[in-house]
């Protein structure tokens, strides 16, 4: 084991599900034996323990129950008191995202010399600009981070125009358990649809993602409800991703606004599912992946459905999809919300008119060479090495 400690902080982890914790789970599991890693989250479940063991790695739990100025005190002590205790086992204090939290941690973290690594993880919430724009406290924490990790070119862009030191900008894309995601054959898929409780024989179009306005799944649904059902009548679609309103990226309107559109298909042609563990084989069950959002970071579940070698219909954004997705080589570009180039898109797959087989080839074959999980994990190794030795150094 590394002399190098690392304590991950992130908003969920597993159990409960997000982008950032997956990815914070995946670098955990790849790098423990080079990295003793310990996990600060918070939760608002309150059957969740505040203290266990996952991957054999130490998860501490900070409950926020209600909002208000007093709860959130009493969280913020929680957090300070379990920084200060475990402070002698990290080195590094990784933020997967930054946030009023992410600015406290980062203050006791320059009291007590632990250097800050911040992963920027959404374009408009945590770049910065965006941080800037969100007030003087926020900003002048963001600040004095150690190293920043962009996702992509757009998050390297926007750093280059601000006034932060350019050496400190590490870009590291999210990777991918090649392994876990991967293709299948018929006769998998055929197996996985039975477990699943999905039909054998329909074409599904497949979504995931949180039901928010951002994500546009009921552009989606809209399209293919006007424009497809009735002329592929074997088709269907799957969307896994949480409705609950008490997630702070689900639009509890929309939500009620989709299960309306898809109430005379509900498990017969759309189907709703709104958690799993076993994400991978809802990728492995579908045949096409669709994803019309109209702002990302640097969507994991793109390069999940393109590990699994599904030919992927995505929205055209800029130095976030466009450096990983060629035009009908290895998916397919789209413009955000536009339903009739979302319906050709669709179309000209069930209509054969593209070689769907060759585009999820070289769909897999992009993230093997780009994004897999040892790949990325190498470059957060180096950015960890890199970031204590500068810490001797100084």
């Amino acid at each position: 084991m590394s002399n190098i400690g690392v304590l991950m902080v992130t908003g969920v982890y597993h159990p409960e599900i997000s982008g950032a914790a997956n990815q914070c789970r995946l670098l955990v599991k790849t790098l423990s034996r080079e990295i003793n890693f310990s996990v600060l989250t918070t939760t608002r479940n309150p059957d969740l323990p505040r203290w266990c063991q996952i991957d054999n790695t130490d998860v501490f739990r900070v409950l926020i129950q209600r909002k208000g100025v007093i709860n959130y005190y009493k969280a913020m002590t929680r957090m300070a008191s379990l920084f200060l205790f475990h402070r002698k086992t990290f080195d590094i204090v990784h933020l997967h995202g930054f946030s009023y939290k992410s600015a406290f941690l980062t203050a006791l973290s320059k009291i007590y010399h632990k250097k800050v690594i911040i992963k920027m993880t959404s374009v408009g919430h945590d770049d910065p600009f965006s941080i800037r724009q969100r007030g003087f406290l926020l900003n002048y924490f963001f600040s004095k981070a150690d190293a920043y990790v962009s996702l992509s070119p757009q998050f390297e862009r926007i750093y280059r125009q601000s006034r932060l030191p350019s050496h400190l900008l590490k870009q590291i894309s999210n990777g991918v358990d090649t392994n876990l995601f991967r293709p299948v054959t018929n006769g998998e898929k055929t197996t996985l649809r039975d477990q699943l409780g999905l039909p054998q024989k329909m074409k599904l179009i497949l979504f995931v993602g949180h039901f928010s306005r951002e994500k546009c799944p009921d552009i989606l649904l809209e399209t293919w409800k006007r424009f497809l059902a009735e002329e592929f009548p074997d088709t269907g679609i799957v969307f896994v991703g949480s409705s609950n309103p008490n997630h702070y990226e689900v639009d509890a309107e929309l939500v009620n606004d989709m299960q309306e559109m898809a109430n005379p298909y509900v498990n017969k042609r759309i189907f709703f599912v709104e958690k799993t563990y076993e994400i991978e084989k809802y990728y492995q069950s579908a045949d096409i992946f669709v994803l019309p959002s109209l702002r990302e970071g640097m969507p994991n579940a793109v390069l999940e459905a393109m590990a699994c070698g599904l030919p992927v219909i995505v929205s055209m954004l800029k130095g976030v999809i466009d450096w990983i997705i060629q035009d009908s080589m290895n998916g397919i570009l789209i413009e955000s919300c536009n339903d009739m180039r979302i319906e050709r898109a669709i179309a000209d797959i069930f209509s054969n008119k593209l070689d769907t087989h060759s585009i999820g080839t070289r769909a897999r074959e992009t993230v093997l060479e780009r994004f897999s999980r040892k790949e990325i994990a190498e470059r957060y190794l180096q950015l960890y090495r890199r970031t204590i030795h500068y810490n001797k150094c100084v």
